[in-house]
């Protein structure tokens, strides 16, 4: 069974043993340092929206030829990209001279989940994603497998038998082995990284109640139930031994137990030789999101390199929505003042990610989506919503936040040069 840690007021953990490879001191030491960054980072960031190279006069629309590239601007820290779906790839048009030009890395919003790449256990549908991969290949970017194992989204095929009745443990593995099996394999060499499960976890503690854990449970007698977790990442692995094998999940970024719990769970998995790869942190986060919580559940994730020094963190699914998660309301009225504040917490994440890179924890930052007009988190979770959480508006146009996150690393590179 996993050793968990406890928290601790002060700092927000407290390990339960020293991890391999390193000692309780050192542990200590790297925890008080996540406390004291959140303060340090906010003093790096003055003048995020200020004057810089980058202008609103060298563009109006996103897909104008004049455009600058948001990928390129962050080249030395991590790749950029975005979730899209099938009428982005449609050549020529506005949206393909957009992600084009803007990302070089990409996830399928939905087009490789269970439901539309599996429908029936006799039928796949490769064509979207068989789109993706073409595009990525011919033009030399990086390909997001999304997502393998997931509580939703998922056909009832594959948990039930001809009967309606639910299937055994050993009739579902057999089941889930094929998919990934099917799927990987086919990408193999041209998918880059793999989402294997998603959302595993409880928001609370311990493992999401899903079918997968339900009916497979500890089947291996071990202990614990972590079980289908296990057999999907080494039957990923057997597929294609090449491809980057990440574990995805929200709120560990914000949402302390969450990320204790995972920091627990894939430790152990990784002790018992899983090839769990990273950690992917979806970042549906608001504009008043605490970057002091975000870099403390981040430094927890960050010592998974203790066990393995490879080990990276991701981020999958970045937005900022303009309301908090217990506002009901749904519209925003875009102030002055509310769309600074929008554009400075954009920026303060981005810095925060930034300081990870330089650290060689951190090497993709995912967008869910590009265009407000398309975002998933129009009327969700509160239906009739209009939402704001990207960086181009519903007419393609780039918004203010697009200008400050390009300017960033140049006013980040010249403020350190003041510094020395």
């Amino acid at each position: 069974m996993v050793e968990y840690m406890e928290r601790d007021s002060r700092l927000g953990l407290c390990p339960a043993r020293a991890p391999r490879g390193g000692s309780s001191m050192k542990v200590w030491k790297r925890a008080i340092g996540a406390v004291t960054a959140g303060a340090l980072l906010a003093a790096s960031l003055a003048g995020c929206s200020g004057d810089g190279t980058y202008s609103a006069d060298m563009a109006e629309y996103a897909y104008e030829k004049g455009a600058p590239s948001l990928c390129q601007a962050y080249e030395d820290y991590f790749q950029v990209g975005a979730a899209i779906n099938p009428r982005d790839l449609e050549e020529g048009s506005d949206r393909y001279k957009i992600i084009d030009k803007q990302f070089n890395v990409f996830t399928l919003e939905n087009g490789t989940k269970a439901e539309n790449i599996h429908p029936q256990e006799d039928v796949y549908d490769f064509e979207a994603t068989d789109q993706l991969v073409e595009y990525g290949q011919a033009n030399g970017k990086t390909v997001r497998g999304h997502t393998l194992v997931w509580y939703s989204q998922c056909p009832e095929w594959f948990f039930l038998d001809d009967q309606g009745n639910q299937v055994s443990a050993e009739v579902l593995i057999q089941r889930m082995k094929e998919h990934i099996t099917t799927i990987v394999s086919r990408y193999k060499g041209k998918i880059h990284t793999w989402d294997v499960c998603n959302e595993v976890l409880d928001d609370s503690f311990g493992l999401r109640q899903s079918e997968w854990l339900n009916i497979i449970g500890d089947y291996d007698g071990d202990g614990d139930s972590y079980d289908y977790i296990e057999i999907a990442f080494q039957t990923a692995h057997e597929a294609d031994p090449d491809a980057r094998l990440i574990l995805n999940d929200y709120s560990l970024e914000a949402n302390g137990n969450k990320a204790i719990t995972m920091y627990n769970m894939v430790k152990q998995l990784l002790e018992e030789g899983v090839p769990i790869d990273g950690i992917g942190l979806q970042m549906h986060i608001d504009y008043e999101t605490d970057l002091d919580a975000m870099d403390r559940c981040m430094r927890v994730l960050g010592r998974l390199r203790e066990i393995d020094p490879d080990f990276v963190l991701e981020v999958t699914e970045l937005d900022m929505s303009c309301f908090t998660w217990n506002d009901t309301s749904t519209q925003r009225e875009l102030t002055e003042e509310f769309v600074q504040q929008f554009d400075e917490k954009y920026c303060q994440v981005l810095s925060l990610l930034m300081d990870y890179a330089q650290e060689g924890l951190l090497d993709t930052v995912v967008f869910w989506g590009y265009d407000d007009g398309s975002s998933w988190l129009n009327e969700y979770p509160v239906e009739g919503r209009t939402n704001h959480p990207l960086l181009i508006d519903r007419e393609l146009k780039f918004k203010s936040a697009y200008w400050a996150l390009m300017n960033l690393p140049q006013q980040r590179a010249a403020q350190a040069a003041q510094e020395e």
